[in-house]
């Protein structure tokens, strides 16, 4: 086999991001989309001009042609679907946030471990360019020694109970939306256990988190600082911070293509190195790739995304959540 054939699971705005990197992906053939609509599904590809099946779900994890089935539908379905699918023998990657807590995190583990499946949170951020750059330059401690990182995702949205940013019950908020990415780049980037985490947050009248302020202290002593909002214009910007020199992340801090270095040397203006990196497509493609690599490999999961990070991450997401 020198191809993996892929059933995308959803038609919604996951489907307009990630739908066209699947060209561009090495080893990775999308057949199928996936919706409770046949119908809706068949107009997306058209949308796209994308040659697959517009399959329900039922169908494509019963289709023996296909290997991998992505996930992308609200939060509340994540852990269902991705059941079903692992029983069905189908390696599984499932979009942002994983599932709905630490608890079904746990159990997918256990059973795409039982069944000899793979299975991946799709968290593409660790597997783009600039972001595995950032870590080589922490390793490598071109920073000095690492003291701090930030991450911010905030935006003041128009309030709607039934859209599934706000909708309580189908996992909508701020923790899930935006908090999945910003504990992963302070978690990532620390590179170690936490050892204690505050957050200050506040929520909508329906129970969803609108806006949560974490710190992170790590067992290295490292401090990571992860703020969320979906009701103020709190910006989309992450910096890491050395004894030598920071690193400010230009543009969205989760699909950014360009940072600047910044060295001081005892001046009140820094030094700037700006560095620009080069993403395929949307930045899906290389996440894609590297999935269908390792399943092609034997793998049940990716070095750059193992599952224990997943559950670490799900649990802090909890802790988050359980403060306000």
């Amino acid at each position: 086999m020198d191809e993996l054939k892929w059933a995308m699971v959803g038609t919604g705005f996951m489907a307009e991001l990630i739908l066209k990197d699947f060209a561009l992906a090495d080893k990775t053939n999308l057949v199928a989309l996936v919706s409770r609509s046949p119908e809706k599904a068949a107009a997306r590809l058209a949308e796209f001009d994308l040659e697959a099946r517009a399959l329900t779900f039922e169908q494509a994890i019963a289709d023996a042609e296909i290997d991998v089935i992505y996930i992308a539908t609200p939060h509340s379905e994540h852990f269902g679907m991705a059941k079903a699918a692992l029983e069905a023998g189908k390696h599984v990657l499932v979009e942002k946030a994983f599932t709905m807590n630490a608890a079904e995190a746990r159990e997918l583990a256990n059973l795409a471990k039982a069944n000899g499946r793979f299975l991946m949170e799709a968290m593409w951020t660790k597997f783009l360019p600039l972001h595995k750059a950032v870590k080589a330059m922490i390793e490598k401690r071109e920073i000095g020694d690492l003291v701090m990182i930030e991450a911010n995702f905030g935006f003041n949205a128009p309030f709607d109970a039934d859209h599934r940013l706000f909708n309580h019950e189908l996992g909508g908020g701020s923790t899930l939306d935006q908090g999945v990415y910003t504990t992963t780049i302070c978690r990532w980037f620390a590179d170690s256990a936490i050892k204690k985490q505050v957050t200050f947050g506040k929520r909508f009248d329906n129970g969803a988190d609108s806006h949560a302020d974490t710190t992170f202290e790590f067992e290295n002593g490292v401090i990571g600082h992860g703020i969320t909002s979906l009701v103020s214009m709190l910006g989309v910007s992450a910096r890491v911070i050395g004894t030598a020199k920071s690193i400010d992340i230009l543009g969205a801090c989760w699909n950014a293509r360009e940072l600047n270095v910044l060295t001081f040397e005892g001046k009140p203006e820094p030094l700037v190195e700006h560095i620009d990196y080069e993403t395929k497509g949307a930045g899906y493609a290389h996440m894609l790739e590297a999935v269908s690599n390792a399943i092609l490999d034997g793998k049940l999961e990716c070095e750059e995304h193992p599952l224990s990070f997943t559950i670490a991450n799900m649990q802090a997401l909890d802790e988050i959540r359980s403060q306000f």
